[in-house]
């Protein structure tokens, strides 16, 4: 099993628009990562973005109990009035969004899940 992984803006890739930051996660997002990826994403829009985007590419495994990160996530950015956006979900992370009802969350507000 591989470490979780956080990785803020890859700098081989192209740069996003401004005011808008990508962050690529990879390897589990579950009980033991949640709690430290939500507190980097929380500092990450205290920064100040106008969106945050969350891509889940590299996301083996992603939990119920993981979801916890994102859901931090989404009350910093509605409180920021920063637009969360979950990117590159693979079908098995897409169902865990829907089942905890965190796809629901981010399209009832300024942010979306794609």
């Amino acid at each position: 099993m591989r470490i979780f992984r956080f990785r803020h803006r890859r700098r081989s890739g192209p740069q996003a628009l401004p005011g808008h930051e990508v962050v690529r996660l990879h390897g589990d997002l579950d009980t033991r990562s949640a709690k430290a990826t939500g507190q980097r994403l929380v500092r990450l829009i205290d920064a100040g973005p106008i969106v945050l985007e969350v891509d889940l590419t590299d996301v083996k495994h992603l939990s119920p109990d993981g979801c916890q990160a994102l859901f931090s996530a989404l009350r910093a950015a509605r409180a920021r009035g920063t637009r969360l956006v979950i990117t590159h979900a693979n079908d098995r992370a897409l169902s865990i969004l829907r089942e905890i009802g965190l796809s629901r969350a981010l399209s009832n507000g300024n942010s979306d899940a794609r």
